[in-house]
């Protein structure tokens, strides 16, 4: 559903990442998980046409968004080309062998 959404909607970077990234939903009340207030600027713009989606989606006006600003969480986010990179490769080792077999360069 978040995805129709995007694909239907341009809502800018920040708050495409914020919709991807952490949405949970409890009975008819939305909640997203933000790291830092510049998120939510960018749900507050998208607000409006968010929900008029959801609601129209599901048949359901009573549905709410809540956002929760977690600035923990941001310390866990990768920012750097090498960061990103050692996030993956502890997801799925095998990374490290394709790089290696390969001589890829991971630090740009």
């Amino acid at each position: 559903m978040i995805l129709e959404f995007l694909d239907k909607h341009d809502v800018g970077p920040v708050a495409e990442n914020s919709l991807k990234n952490s949405v949970k939903l409890d009975g008819e009340m939305i909640t997203v998980e933000l790291t830092n207030p510049i998120e939510v600027d960018g749900i507050e713009k998208i607000r409006a046409s968010f929900l008029t989606y959801v609601r129209n989606k599901f048949q359901n006006s009573s549905i709410q968004l809540q956002h929760i600003v977690n600035v923990e969480k941001a310390a866990d986010r990768p920012y750097t080309a090498k960061d990103k990179f050692e996030a993956m490769l502890k997801e799925n080792p095998l990374l490290g062998k394709l790089r290696d077999t390969f001589g890829l360069d991971t630090d740009y």
